[in-house]
């Protein structure tokens, strides 16, 4: 989940075709090794600039150690944290994928969820460990009522990357229409238990256990 403007936020950051990255531009200065050191910096601004890199030339291996600066004393570098871990999913190296991915996300925006899916399908065959083309590709099954197939690739999404705190967001959402609330409960408390600035969700999983505990009297 998380709103429109967030994503194409993060797209313009990770996502810039034909224009050299971060990473190119910094070269052997400051690699990923050094960023990964520079996040136990005390100084926040040297923290917020480490995240940034990461998005950038960081690993999936890197995510644990990122995830931490979700709990950071510091408001911005909390914020900079879920940015660059959400840069980071985003970030794929395959062009021709990657403007297809591009172009899903448009088609989403423009409300053509079955477009998206075309896009999305390519994705997915191009490149079938991206989990952010099974997250999307969920998103517009959402969009179109299929609660089956979107829940079905939402966890094929999770599979691939078990710390999405989104997806365990959508999925929740979906077993929650189905007024399945101990499912919903599950995945609210993973989500909120990686990114504790989450606390949105807080009221819902209050509700969650209310309804819980009513029916185990």
């Amino acid at each position: 989940m998380g709103s429109v403007s967030k994503f194409i936020t993060v797209m313009s950051l990770v996502l810039s075709l034909g224009q050299p990255t971060l990473a190119e531009d910094w070269g052997t200065k400051s690699g990923r090794e050094e960023a990964l050191e520079e996040l136990k910096d005390f100084d926040p601004s040297v923290r917020r600039s480490a995240l940034a890199r990461l998005a950038e030339t960081g690993i999936s291996e890197d995510v644990p150690y990122m995830l931490r600066l979700l709990r950071d004393d510091n408001f911005a570098v909390r914020g900079m944290a879920d940015q660059a871990i959400t840069g980071l999913w985003l970030r794929l190296d395959n062009l021709s994928a990657k403007r297809l991915f591009v172009k899903a996300i448009g088609a989403l925006q423009s409300g053509e969820s079955n477009q998206a899916i075309e896009y999305l399908d390519a994705v997915i065959e191009a490149e079938p460990s991206f989990s952010e083309a099974w997250n999307k590709r969920a998103d517009a099954w959402l969009r179109l009522g299929e609660l089956d197939r979107a829940l079905a690739d939402y966890e094929i999404a999770l599979q691939l990357n078990p710390y999405h705190y989104g997806v365990m967001q959508s999925c929740a959402s979906i077993w929650m229409e189905r007024s399945q609330a101990r499912k919903a409960y599950d995945y609210l408390s993973q989500a909120i238990a990686i990114n504790p600035n989450l606390d949105h969700l807080i009221p819902v999983i209050v509700d969650l256990e209310e309804r819980l505990d009513n029916d185990r009297i």
